[in-house]
């Protein structure tokens, strides 16, 4: 009966997904310009449609700064000749963008209707390693044999990967060319034993294909294999066949969509910009069974895995603040298992490379680099980044805390996520200056997400996140001592520091300046501190709210990047600001969308920007997940104050992972319900509209104005996650006495503080 049961959700999930099928379709009767092409992906392998590039996670190429994806010709790329779009419009072509199940359609139609040609090209997701092309010639009124040219457009040969000749394999009866080579340049020497093997499986394909006379229809197959390990390419490709790829792809995009299939009604528009930002994302992460079988690195760059393979362009491909601020509190909220392995790629591939960049900034502890790729050392061209945006470091210990706060995965706490908060919270108590005139402490020679205000001091969201991180150190500490061999009290000195730090506020006008020395009309190309709002959640009045969100949203320029406006709106529904939150939500995603196949742009039309940015997917899905369904991650609850986006009658979010339990909630004008998908056997307790209700398996609980899932976490090992609060004398911590820790405190702090001075 329990099967039955489950059985029964699970197709009623694929209803809700699949009544809203046409939009996931995008078609356009022209090839777009470059930065309107989408880009696939399956977390493995990424590329841009029709495109000349191949890339695969974690594979780089470049010293330093020089850094980048790695470039691999694109043996895939077949296309119809009649349909090559570098030869202009082609009026007989048509193209089809088909989120759904993954894959991007070119459909030549006969001019003079005799015959119908449709190829479809995707990334496979079950059999990550393979890119497939598919071409059905279709009879329509034609006689005799029909002949199709196809052409092969794989690129010059590639100047990151040296390749050795290729030599032929038999896989089932066809003959592959099979063409391994090294990566030509280390990141690091140091950090870095080998360059990196690449692999190519291609064959040979036929430069015309032949629909018989006396056949009304038939279908080719091609498949090619990328990889970094040659065997188990090899073993996908001798798998996968013409009679199981497109149904295990169905399969397998059905399952995902379960998950991500976010959807309103009442808003066609909205819903397909939903299903385009989940899109996105889902393009840049691997089967769960992938992560877990073959450790596979993850490190998602904002312009996603298909794109970087040039220094200068698409970010190169880097790990930046935006994979941990924008992109995983979606992803922790709908799949925490892709969380733990892009949290994997912080705490155990690129964690040698932090430690390595404070030591060479004089720092104890681990900085991470503004810019990740191969190691984790700074990678960045910009010297500037590197050497001003710090938050970064905080940044990925923000989202290690929101993924404890969603799991409660203590094991992998221990294993992996102590060090990296103990080691960045070590970073921001040596980084942290004291100072005399105000007894708190400062962080000076910063930069903020607000690029345009460089070198600054006590900026607004680098001081709260820093904060966080100390207080999450400490914890850390504490639960860990014996793993991080710490004496007894060694992590007290972190939240001393934290309570400490100093917060921009202006009474007068009662807002918080983005940094000291921060005049209201400043104009700003990002506004920091509205992001204390939320993400941060720091608890401050209302009024403070109101004012931050009013300066900033003023103040924000027209090109800014696409994160801004979704946290503002994120912040007027905070407000109970329906209006003002229904205005924002269009420019959270209606200029930076680019058609015919809603694309994500950096910034609006006319203004640049980088390609399929999925730091704007991740920041718009916030402000569907956070903002309208008003859910909110806190150390010890998971907290609903559903609402419906403007123009809506109904929003869904089929499932929410929270504390090993999945749920799904259902937005409706009237009332909200949260059904239970999966319950395990967790000390948790629902509250509706403040009524209790016992946590069980398939169960349907409806109200009316919130919601609160808590859990019952305790103290841990005599351990505890305080609040984070700051900006606070250090004279009158501990009720206002001055103890001789404190003492000894400031004296290591002035002689720091000294040393820095002469450094500087």
């Amino acid at each position: 009966m329990k099967f039955l049961v489950v059985l029964i959700i699970q197709i009623t999930a694929c209803i809700f997904v699949s009544g809203n099928d046409n939009n996931f379709l995008f078609n356009s009767d022209r090839f777009p310009e470059n930065e309107a092409t989408p880009t696939l992906g399956n977390g493995v392998i990424g590329f841009v449609v029709h495109s000349d590039a191949v890339f695969l996670n974690g594979v780089f190429n470049g010293a330093r700064e020089r850094s980048h994806r790695a470039r691999i010709p694109n043996y895939a790329n077949l296309q119809l000749e009649t349909c090559d779009h570098r030869a202009g419009v082609q009026s007989q072509c048509s193209y089809q963008l088909d989120m759904r199940f993954g894959r991007f359609r070119t459909i030549y139609s006969d001019p003079a209707l005799r015959y119908r040609v449709v190829h479809d090209v995707y990334p496979h997701r079950f059999w990550p390693n393979v890119i497939v092309n598919q071409f059905r010639l279709q009879r329509l009124d034609g006689q005799g044999v029909i002949q199709v040219r196809v052409q092969q457009i794989a690129g010059a040969q590639s100047a990151d990967v040296t390749f050795d000749p290729a030599v032929q394999v038999d896989v089932n009866g066809e003959l592959y060319l099979v063409q391994c080579g090294r990566t030509n340049e280390l990141e690091d020497p140091l950090l870095q034993a080998v360059r990196t093997e690449v692999c190519v499986y291609y064959r040979d394909y036929p430069t015309v294909m032949e629909l018989p006379s006396d056949r009304t229809a038939h279908e080719f197959f091609f498949f090619t294999g990328f990889g970094t390990d040659r065997t188990a390419v090899l073993n996908q490709l001798r798998v996968i066949s013409p009679l199981n790829t497109e149904r295990v792809q169905t399969s397998e995009m059905n399952r995902l969509w379960e998950t991500w299939g976010i959807t309103v009604s009442g808003s066609e528009e909205l819903d397909r910009a939903i299903k385009a930002s989940a899109f996105h994302i889902i393009c840049n992460i691997p089967e769960d069974f992938t992560i877990i079988t073959t450790n596979q690195p993850i490190g998602t760059s904002p312009s996603g895995l298909g794109r970087g393979g040039s220094p200068g362009q698409d970010f190169q491909g880097h790990t930046h603040w935006d994979q941990d601020l924008w992109i995983l509190p979606v992803v922790t909220l709908l799949n925490p298992t892709a969380t733990r392995a892009m949290l994997r790629y912080r705490a155990g591939r690129a964690s040698a490379g932090a430690a390595a960049n404070a030591a060479d900034n004089g720092n104890e502890g681990w900085q991470y680099p503004w810019a990740s790729a191969q190691t984790g050392r700074e990678v960045s061209p910009s010297a500037d980044a590197a050497e001003l945006q710090h938050h970064v470091t905080a940044d990925v210990a923000f989202a290690t805390r929101l993924y404890l706060a969603a799991t409660n995965d203590l094991a992998w706490l221990r294993a992996e996520g102590c060090q990296l908060a103990y080691q960045t919270a070590k970073f921001w108590m040596n980084r942290a200056v004291y100072n005399e005139e105000t007894d708190k402490f400062d962080i000076r020679f910063v930069t903020g997400p607000d690029a345009s205000h460089r070198n600054v001091s006590n900026n607004a969201f680098t001081n709260v996140v820093a904060a966080h991180n100390l207080f999450f150190g400490e914890f850390a500490g504490c639960m860990c001592r014996a793993a991080l061999q710490l004496s007894q009290g060694d992590w007290e000195l972190l939240t001393r520091t934290a309570r400490s730090l100093q917060l921009p506020y202006d009474s007068t006008v009662d807002f918080h300046p983005q940094f000291e020395g921060f005049t209201q009309g400043t104009q700003v190309g990002q506004a920091d501190a509205v992001l204390l709002i939320y993400p941060l959640q720091l608890p401050m009045k209302d009024i403070t709210k109101q004012q931050n969100l009013r300066i900033y949203s003023q103040a924000t320029p027209a090109n800014t990047p696409a994160m801004t406006w979704p946290i503002i709106t994120i912040g007027w529904l905070d407000l109970d600001e329906p209006t003002l939150a229904a205005t924002h939500l269009r420019q959270t995603y209606q200029p930076y969308l680019r058609s015919p196949f809603n694309v994500w742009n950096e910034r609006p039309a006319g203004f640049g920007g980088a390609s399929n940015f999925v730091t704007g997917a991740g920041g718009f899905l916030q402000a569907i997940i956070n903002g309208y369904a008003g859910i909110r991650l806190h150390d010890s609850e998971l907290t609903f104050k559903p609402r419906l986006p403007p123009g809506t009658t109904r929003l869904l979010i089929p499932r929410i992972h929270y504390m090993e339990s999945v749920f799904s909630l259902e937005i409706l004008p009237d009332k909200f319900t949260i059904s239970t998908v999966l319950a395990n056997i967790t000390p948790l307790e629902l509250l509706v509209d403040n009524q209790g209700y016992e946590m069980c398996s398939n169960c349907v609980v409806s109200g009316v104005h919130n919601a609160t899932l808590r859990f019952r976490r305790g103290v841990l090992n005599g351990c505890e996650l305080r609040p984070t609060t700051l900006d606070m004398r250090l004279a009158d911590q501990n009720g206002g006495a001055t103890n001789k820790v404190s003492f000894i405190l400031v004296a290591v702090l002035a002689v720091k503080y000294l040393m820095k001075i002469n450094f500087e």
